[in-house]
């Protein structure tokens, strides 16, 4: 099957140059739970050339309300392992690359990313992720809390680092309240926004997009 038939629909919505440096792209998500996995899905759907994906997690039963490439028969073995295989089942064409590590002081990001998601679940491991990035890096930060999703997108070197615009910010106590709807659209955001960097023409820069989920209202705040 050749790439124009699979991807007719997108490349109707928006052609085949936008669809050719999309396939020539790479990306690296760190965190594949409720927003990494769909985000991961949503671009090996689309033809994305090379993902990195960085996690240390095993499938719980918590996780299966909202994290879209595992299931029952999943629990007990390692999100990466799991999470590759169902996406090379997804496009084959797709080269996924795995770091199983926890994001901390050590991390130092692949050569060639230049696009990073981040969809953590604490303050800490997204500070380090950060730190560990070129400069000129893309950064798209998510983030999700009961009804209320946030994203993000900086420039590294050039944006206001993470740990200034979340000083003071304290990481819940216990788990986060999360629904898989709620994860669901803000992953979908996030995939958008990281199409639109593909292009160059990021949307959220500096720019704060606050999503009421209850009543689908945005909101936006520079920074």
């Amino acid at each position: 099957m050749s790439a124009t038939e699979r991807y007719s629909r997108q490349i109707l919505h928006w052609g085949e140059e936008r669809q050719q440096q999309l396939e020539a792209a790479t990306i690296l998500i760190a965190g594949v739970g409720g927003l990494g996995a769909a985000v991961a899905e949503l671009l090996v759907r689309a033809g994305i050339g090379k993902l990195y994906l960085v996690d240390d997690g095993i499938i719980d039963w918590p996780d299966l309300n909202r994290q879209l490439l595992y299931s029952e028969t999943d629990i007990g073995l390692t999100k990466l392992e799991v999470a590759k295989q169902k996406l090379q089942q997804i496009n084959s064409n797709v080269v996924v690359e795995l770091l199983p590590q926890r994001i901390d002081a050590t991390f130092h990001c692949p050569s060639d990313v230049s696009i990073i998601a981040d969809c953590l679940d604490n303050y800490t491991s997204r500070f380090h992720l950060e730190a560990g990035l070129a400069d000129e890096s893309f950064l798209i930060h998510g983030g999700i809390e009961g009804d209320q999703g946030q994203i993000l997108t900086l420039k590294k070197g050039q944006s206001h680092p993470l740990a200034d615009i979340f000083a003071g910010a304290q990481q819940p106590a216990g788990d986060i309240p999360v629904s898989g709807p709620g994860a669901t659209i803000i992953s979908g955001y996030m995939a958008n926004e990281l199409l639109n960097i593909i292009l160059g023409k990021p949307q959220l820069l500096n720019r704060f997009m606050i999503v009421g989920l209850s009543d689908l209202h945005l909101d936006f705040l520079d920074v």
